[in-house]
């Protein structure tokens, strides 16, 4: 049977276009090399649904309590709330790199930075996140 992580509180360091979620899957034994493959997949799962702009596809990767905590903006709280709140603009592309991710017992962090950039390759923003994983299950 297989654990899953989802994130509980997603943090921004500069201003973002949409929201993005994450959840992996790791089986119970796993080591943190596993949950940081594992972490590393999702991300490119999710910017492939955010590139398409399926809305719908990045949203389930939130929990139903997540808090997703923006630059300039009030924190949106659980899966309906940032789904209301994520916007596809059709022109934007997202890249996320990993660039820490700690392992706790149920929980991992997850440092990391973002670019995004239009179609047409002109970058429109790089910054940072924070990422809090919970294990469900």
């Amino acid at each position: 049977m297989s654990k899953e992580y989802r994130i509980i509180l997603l943090s921004f360091g500069f201003a973002f276009i949409a929201a993005f979620p994450v959840f992996a899957e790791a089986s119970p034994d796993s080591g943190n090399d596993q949950i940081i493959n594992t972490i590393n997949s999702v991300n490119k799962k999710l910017a492939d649904c955010t590139n398409k702009g399926d809305i719908e596809c990045a949203a389930m990767y939130y929990t139903e309590n997540a808090i997703y905590k923006g630059p300039n903006m009030k924190p949106l709280v659980g899966r309906d709330e940032i789904k209301a709140g994520m916007v596809d603009d059709g022109a934007t592309l997202l890249t996320l790199q990993s660039d820490q991710i700690e392992a706790f017992g149920n929980s991992a962090n997850e440092l990391g930075t973002y670019k995004t950039t239009r179609r047409d390759g002109e970058q429109l923003d790089i910054g940072s996140y924070v990422v809090v994983w919970k294990k469900n299950g």
